[in-house]
């Protein structure tokens, strides 16, 4: 297979999984339209090495993909968000289904935590010399893990079922419980900046 076509189809790989990104009714125009212009970019005479139209075209297609990607991604956070806006204003119902999974998740990985560091101390406290490293690592997980939530409470625009600051509070007084209970069922995320095309239109 020769280089140009080689990068034709590199091109069009990419292309078609962009446009899988994209809503069924819209893959298949936009697959035909995105890849008619490869010929032009790989037959441009106005380059004249055929390596950096093959180049050119694969980063015509990368572009595509990054679009679609940011794209996608702007559209789940709009949705999302107006879907908690709608929930909050009581217009939606809310899943119960959803709220007992997460928990149920969450309580699965506080217990998963709880028996990791009751074995480890377990272990530790029954070694001929024990060592306080692995209670100073628990220690710094906990830190750690409790400055990661504040930190996102702190930027993000909304919260499930309590207030800001009330997670806040709970995520410091009852560590990781607390934490792992804000992520699992209070957190929606923070806010994504809008791309600048966005922004300006």
């Amino acid at each position: 297979m020769s280089r140009d076509r080689c990068a034709q189809r590199i091109a069009e790989w990419l292309i078609h999984a962009a446009c899988r990104r994209l809503p069924a009714d819209e893959r298949a125009e936009r697959y035909r339209e995105w890849t008619a212009e490869l010929p032009a970019i790989m037959a441009d005479e106005s380059i004249r090495s055929s390596l950096l139209r093959a180049l050119r075209a694969i980063a015509f297609s990368a572009g595509i993909s990054k679009t679609t990607r940011q794209l996608t991604r702007l559209t789940r956070s709009d949705s999302r968000r107006a879907r908690n806006a709608q929930w909050r204003a009581g217009e939606l119902p809310a899943r119960p289904t959803d709220l007992a999974m997460r928990l149920v998740i969450g309580l699965a990985v506080w217990l998963a935590f709880v028996a990791g560091a009751i074995a480890l101390i377990t272990v530790v406290g029954t070694a001929a010399h024990p060592h306080p490293w692995p209670l100073l690592l628990i220690a710094a997980l906990g830190i750690a893990f409790d400055a990661f939530c504040l930190q996102d409470i702190a930027r993000a625009d909304q919260v499930r079922y309590l207030r800001k600051w009330t997670w806040a509070l709970i995520c410091l007084i009852q560590t990781p419980l607390g934490g792992i209970l804000y992520l699992s069922i209070g957190r929606i995320g923070p806010a994504r900046p809008l791309p600048p095309s966005s922004a300006r239109s």
